[in-house]
Order: structure tokens, then C-alpha cells, then sequence
């Protein structure tokens, strides 16, 4: 979930209407005069629920609407999810390789691997993943423990490590803990990670992957201790729109995390989606809760 780079994020109140009316026109949504009403969820397209800054217990009715759901298995029972997968729910846990936070019950042990600050989230560091004691707890203990509790796949975030430190270390070890979490069978979804998903394209390891979700292609967070989002800019917007096409037309499933309160923004959200043939989970707040 890092901090998109890319942009000048100080752009004037004109300009980001400007961009709103690109993206409406994008999408084939101008609006009207009437004005809007609030809609229902679309199931087609918004199949994912992502809970990872709450522990939701077995609370089937938070995740009834949606096909997949995310969590964070570490602090949940097996009958938990057993409850949740009531229904076909598959239940994918967040699983991130390349941060560790300091929350975390296994930090001291790990501290010695920090490489650097994580920008907008304090309490996390990026790790080396190229160093094997740290790939064997992710495997050995984390997934090993999830898979114990009945876990459909995994969610992973924060492969963001190769866009900090590009080196052939880091990406050769992020690849070793994908190929040893697909040695179990489970199917992965990895969250962001637009430099390390290109690479593993160009690396013919795609198979490696189930899919991607890829956060703020059409919104983006302006401001994140008030939970504040705005209209992606136009640069960001138009490289991630060519990053998704590039991965759904690798053969892989192309998954959206937006972050919105307005009812017109989602709307638009919903037939982009739609129209490419991607799924959505649209947050109205960065905790994801």
C-alpha cells in the first residue's frame, strides 16, 4: 500500500476537476441534470470485501454481499473462518512479505532485517526478503498456520519492496516465497505491486499468480490520517488503467481497491469495471475496516 510516486500531488482545484470530467468521459458516464441517487453495491463487479484493519470474528452478515473476502487470518480462529466461508465464501488472509510492523508479535525477531521507513504508515519498515530466515517464518510458520485454519488463498502485499530497492535480490527472493506459497496450493492475489507484477510478466513467472488488486487506478488518498480521497491524476491514472489491460491480457484476474464516499464516484467505479471486466472493492476509508 505505498504512497504512488509518480505524480506531483500539489496540482490546483481546476485541474482536478478537469481530470473528473476525463474520467467520467472515459467511462462513458457524463453526468446529468437530475441529481444523483444513491445506489446498491453492484455484486457483478464488487465480489471483493477487504477487512484488514478490523477483526470481523465469524460476523457473516459484514461480508454477505461478497464472493471473496479479506482478512487478516493471524488473528482469527479456524471456526471463525469456517463461519465465514458459510455460503461459498472463499477467504483469502493478507499476508504482507515485504513490511514488517512493529505490532507485530514476531518484530524483534525480524527488526535486525529492517531496511527503511514505510512512507504514511509509521508503524510499518520495509525487509529484506532476500534473506532466508524471513522466507521460511513467512512460509513455515504464517502461511503454514493460515492454511491450518481453513484459508481459500493468500492476499499479498507490500512486494512494493522491488519499487523501493530494485535489486535482483529482492525480486529473486519475493519469487522464492511466491513459489513456495504455490507449493501449497494456494492461489495468490498480490495487492499493488505494479513494478514486481511487471517484472514477473517480463520474467515468465506469471503462473506464479492468480491476479492482482491494484489500488487507487481511478481514486487516490489525499489524505491519509483524515481518511480524504480524491480523483487519481491523470498520469497516475492513465499508467495503471495500461497496467491492468497489460495483466488481464496475460490471462490473469484484474481486481480493483478504490477509495471513495461519493455516490457518483462509485458509480462511475462500477461501469469502468464493468466495462473491463474487472472486479472492485471500494473502501470509504484508508483503515480498510
Amino acid at each position: 500500500m505505498r504512497k504512488q510516486k509518480r505524480s506531483d500531488a500539489s496540482m490546483g482545484k481546476r485541474v482536478l476537476i478537469l481530470i473528473m470530467v476525463l474520467v467520467l468521459g472515459f467511462t462513458g458516464l457524463m453526468p446529468g441534470s437530475r441529481p444523483l441517487q444513491a445506489e446498491a453495491a453492484d455484486s457483478s463487479v464488487e465480489k471483493w470485501g477487504v477487512f484488514i484493519g478490523e477483526c470481523i470474528h465469524g460476523n457473516r452478515a459484514k461480508v454477505q454481499k461478497y464472493k471473496y473476502v479479506v482478512i487478516d487470518a493471524q488473528f482469527y480462529t479456524k471456526n471463525e473462518i469456517k463461519r465465514l466461508k458459510l455460503g461459498g465464501k472463499k477467504i483469502y488472509s493478507y499476508l504482507s512479505i515485504g513490511s514488517l510492523g512493529s505490532y507485530r508479535g514476531y518484530f524483534n525477531t525480524f527488526k535486525k532485517y529492517l531496511m527503511g521507513d514505510y512512507d504514511n504508515w509509521s508503524e510499518e519498515q520495509w525487509v529484506d526478503v532476500s534473506k532466508k530466515p524471513w522466507q521460511d517464518f513467512i512460509i513455515n510458520k504464517l502461511v503454514t498456520s493460515f492454511q491450518k485454519k481453513g484459508i481459500d488463498g493468500v492476499w499479498i502485499d507490500n512486494t512494493d519492496v522491488y519499487y523501493e530497492y530494485p535489486t535482483k535480490a529482492i525480486f529473486n527472493g519475493l519469487v522464492k516465497i511466491l513459489k513456495r506459497i504455490r507449493n501449497k496450493n494456494l492461489p495468490i492475489f498480490i495487492n499493488g505491486g505494479d513494478v514486481f507484477v511487471s517484472e514477473l510478466l517480463d520474467s515468465g513467472n506469471k503462473k506464479l499468480i492468480k491476479g492482482i488488486m491494484q489500488e487507487e487506478v481511478l481514486t487516490r488518498i489525499a489524505n491519509y490520517d483524515k481518511s480524504r480521497f480524491a480523483i487519481q491524476l491523470l498520469d497516475d491514472r492513465r499508467y495503471f488503467m495500461e497496467y491492468c489491460r497489460r495483466v488481464k491480457k496475460a490471462g490473469l484476474s484484474v481486481a480493483l481497491l478504490e477509495y471513495s464516499k461519493n455516490a457518483y464516484v462509485k458509480k462511475v467505479i462500477r461501469k469502468f469495471c464493468k466495462k473491463n471486466g474487472y472486479t472492485v472493492y471500494i473502501a470509504n476509508n484508508v483503515q480498510l475496516h
